[in-house]
Order: C-alpha cells, then structure tokens, then sequence
C-alpha cells in the first residue's frame, strides 16, 4: 500500500512538474514579448529624435544660407532643403504621432552650437561652412534613416523612414559633390 502511494505521489509529482515546464514558455514569451516592445518603443524613441533634430537642424542652416550665403549652387541647394525638408518634417511628424510618439519641439544643444556657429561665420566662408555641414549632415541622416528603414520596428515610422531615404541619399550624393568643388 505504502509503495502504491509513493508511486502515485511521484506520478502528481512529475505531472505538476510537467505542467509548470510547459507553462514556462509562455511565460517566457510573454515576458519577451513586453522587453521587445519596450525596446521597439525605445529604439523609435530614438529615430525619432534624432530624426526630427536633423531634419530641423537642416531647415534652420539652409535658412542661414538662403539669407547669408553669396554662391549660386549652395544658396540652390539650400533653397531645395527647405523644400525637401518641409515635407520630410511633415511626413515624420505624422507618422509618429500615428505610432504614438512625441517629436522634440526644439534643436538640441550640439545642432544649436552648429547653427550659431554658421550664423557667426565670416561671408567669404559661410557657404563653405554650410556645405561641410550639410555633407556631415546627410552622412549620418542617411545611416540614421537607412538603419531605421531595415531594422525598426513595422509601423508608420519605419514606412516613413523607407519613403525619405531615396531623398536622403540623393542629397548626400548632390551635397558632396557640390562641397568637393
């Protein structure tokens, strides 16, 4: 009797073993499931913010051209960024306000610094100064954008981030080979 009882305790006991080892993957995943989405929201938290600091970064320093600037190729240039630039704002704005997130209202400190400096710049160098800025600029927009458009999360930002880049990288190309002049 005592040996029946052992073994039907050793049987509950496997039983209630097996049961909690097929809820762990559940469990698991859905643990998982909530540190990806936070990671998704981090990670478009981002994009986000450095995607809206460039693009606004972009707008003020080709006003300072459009306003200050003496070559006929940069002021042009310039002139195509606010353009340019206006749509993408418009375009990422709404997209993230559709995935729920907030956009910066204003240029951080280091975009800030960078503007003033171009404001300060002497007119025999200004157009120089924008065009190496826009260059660096552009560089890291288009690895921003094109990093987003491949690895983000699916949404209207990563939708959003792929519609720019063509744009992205067609000024890179354009600025670089009006800075090597």
């Amino acid at each position: 009797m005592r040996s029946q009882s052992r073994r039907r305790w050793i049987k509950d006991e496997e039983n209630n073993h097996a049961a909690d080892i097929q809820a762990l993957p559940s469990l698991v995943d859905g643990r998982t499931r909530l540190g990806c989405r936070r990671c998704r929201s981090q990670q478009s938290d981002r994009f986000c913010h450095s995607a809206a600091t460039s693009n606004m970064f972009e707008v003020e320093a080709a006003k300072i051209e459009t306003a200050k600037g003496k070559a006929q190729d940069a002021r042009g240039f310039a002139d195509d960024m606010l353009k340019d630039h206006g749509r993408a704002g418009s375009m990422l704005a709404d997209a993230a306000r559709e995935d729920g997130i907030a956009l910066p209202t204003a240029i951080d400190d280091e975009h800030s610094k960078k503007l003033e400096a171009l404001r300060q710049s002497d007119a025999s160098i200004l157009d120089q100064a924008y065009l190496s800025t826009q260059v660096t600029a552009h560089e890291e927009a288009v690895t921003l954008f094109a990093d987003y458009a491949q690895k983000g999360p699916d949404g209207a930002l990563k939708r959003a981030a792929q519609k720019i880049l063509p744009d992205l990288r067609m000024h890179l190309t354009r600025i670089q080979g009006l800075a090597s002049k």
